[in-house]
């Protein structure tokens, strides 16, 4: 049903190398260091559907614009491609709904060339697969990144005062660890500022006391995200597992301009952190500030997933200038798809042209040769993560 690998990349004197660079990718299984799960299929999926993945707008107006995005017109191509049909909604839905969803979504993801899922479950919609249903569901290897916020918000019932909360909080994130999760991730950004600050001690006993008298408690504000986020820094250094810190694009909950990389300097310079392997998610339009931080501290990693999907050709320019500073060995490979295997598919394709285009430019600028470049990339889609997470 699924056609092969094919490019559709705007053409140029530095882009010779682009289809032999794929070519000697094409056996190299990804590892998606960071995506979600999958709804539970049979799915009956609606054009609005298909259009609220390809957008972090909750306005339902907005989704009248999003066929009039790069990403979107993209996406209707490459699944047109792949399934020999026009590259329109109503050609793509009709022939969705007529295939069987088990083997439709199977076979996605084995297109995406896709060898192993680091799923984030904090973004689970209603309708969402359960880590068991999902390993059920895909044959494809799986371990799962606990969401720090999710983990400490149902722990706020249980204790009393804010101190008894964040020691509870590394416990579980310890048995965690201890159970197969692989690493920790953050959404601090979507609640908080990302300009790390020492919280006075007063303010987050009184904080945590107004988030407790909550009927429905939601961690959000300074006062409590940043002590949560250091403790929690604390123990994955402690415990050998990354942290995952989202920055830059993902929710229409944050404040963009507060979102920036730059803010987690604590991390990089207090002793307490030593060790710590602090991967920086998403990262558009804050890449190049990402990278200069891979740069500057060897426990600093960074990816441009979603990046690479929502903003078409601009996320591809960002991760050829994400390499200006960034070495290769510090650049991951995530999809940040979640609900559709469509998404899997979409930004598999996208993220490793992106790659094959700022290889093959180094190539022809003569930074790297042929067979330097073909290594490069293997690391990007797989090997540093190998590399890094207990796997």
């Amino acid at each position: 049903m699924i056609r092969t690998w094919s490019t559709t990349h705007i053409g140029s004197a530095s882009d010779r190398h682009v289809p032999t660079l794929l070519a000697a990718w094409a056996g190299e299984a990804a590892v998606d260091h960071h995506c979600h799960p999958l709804l539970r299929w049979p799915l009956a999926l609606e054009a609005a559907d298909l259009r609220a993945c390809f957008t972090e707008s909750r306005d339902p107006a907005q989704l009248e614009h999003v066929p009039q995005t790069a990403v979107y017109r993209t996406a209707l191509r490459r699944l047109a491609l792949a399934f020999g049909c026009q590259p329109s909604e109503p050609s793509i839905l009709t022939l969705r709904r007529m295939s069987e969803p088990g083997q439709y979504t199977r076979e996605l993801i084995q297109r995406s060339l896709t060898g192993l899922l680091l799923l984030d479950f904090g973004y689970a919609p209603p309708g969402t697969m359960t880590l068991a249903e999902h390993r059920q569901a895909l044959p494809v290897p799986q371990r799962e990144v606990v969401r720090l916020e999710t983990l400490a918000e149902g722990l706020i019932e249980r204790c009393r005062r804010v101190d008894t909360w964040l020691d509870a909080v590394r416990t579980e994130l310890e048995a965690a660890v201890r159970q197969g999760a692989v690493g920790v991730k953050t959404i601090a950004a979507y609640r908080a500022s990302l300009r790390l600050a020492p919280q006075a001690p007063a303010a987050t006993r009184d904080a945590y006391a107004r988030l407790r008298r909550s009927p429905r408690p939601r961690l959000a504000g300074d006062e409590l995200c940043h002590p949560l986020l250091m403790v929690a820094a604390e123990e994955c250094a402690r415990l050998g597992v990354p942290l995952q810190v989202h920055c830059g694009i993902g929710d229409a909950d944050e404040d963009l301009g507060q979102a920036s990389p730059l803010g987690l300097r604590p991390l990089l310079l207090d002793g307490r952190f030593d060790g710590l392997r602090l991967v920086l998610l998403h990262c558009y339009p804050y890449h190049r500030e990402a990278a200069y931080l891979c740069s500057l501290h060897g426990g600093v990693f960074m990816d441009l997933s979603l990046a690479i999907p929502l903003a078409a050709a601009d996320g591809a320019r960002a991760l050829a200038e994400a390499l200006g500073m960034c070495p290769w060995s510090k650049l991951l490979y995530a999809s940040d798809a979640s609900r559709l295997p469509e998404l899997y598919f979409i930004a598999a394709h996208l993220h490793r042209e992106a790659l094959a285009v700022a290889f093959s430019d180094l190539v022809g600028r003569g930074v790297l040769d042929l067979e330097e470049a073909v290594e490069a990339g293997r690391q990007v889609l797989g090997g540093n993560a190998r590399r890094i997470y207990p796997l």
